[in-house]
């Protein structure tokens, strides 16, 4: 894997978690979880050795860790902005999500809490949403 491209993801990865904005930081995020997609996407992620492939995996897993974890700190956030961090959570973290979720009781009071800011309902729609496009209802 290209040094650089590394470096590029981990440094988004890193403003995101230092970010204090939550508009901005789910769009490092995004942008960070994009660069990682299209690292393990391209022809040449198709070609990753398998300690790259696990690195992917381990960025991914770490800074959704970090992610749960800050979940607690955001109180008064927007509708909006709430609704990108559990679309974000939900369907381009979904596996790494409920594997920490199951593991960890912290980070899953964390992300109920977080829940409990809108309310269930919406949650159940986009794990609806992610249910019905893979087939699943």
């Amino acid at each position: 894997m290209d040094p650089s491209i590394l470096k590029e993801v981990r440094d988004l990865f890193d403003r995101a978690e230092q970010e204090s904005d939550p508009q901005r930081k789910v769009a490092q995020l995004e942008d960070a979880l994009d660069l990682l997609l299209e690292i393990s996407s391209s022809e040449e992620g198709s070609q990753l050795s398998p300690s790259d492939q696990s690195l992917v995996r381990n960025l991914r897993r770490s800074n959704t860790r970090r992610l749960l974890s800050q979940l607690v700190a955001m109180r008064n956030v927007q509708f909006d902005v709430w609704f990108g961090y559990l679309s974000l959570l939900i369907f381009r973290l979904g596996p790494e999500m409920d594997a920490l979720l199951k593991e960890d009781e912290n980070l899953r009071n964390a992300y109920l809490a977080f829940v409990r800011l809108w309310g269930p309902d919406a949650v159940d729609v986009l794990q609806n949403a992610l249910a019905s496009s893979k087939g699943e209802l």
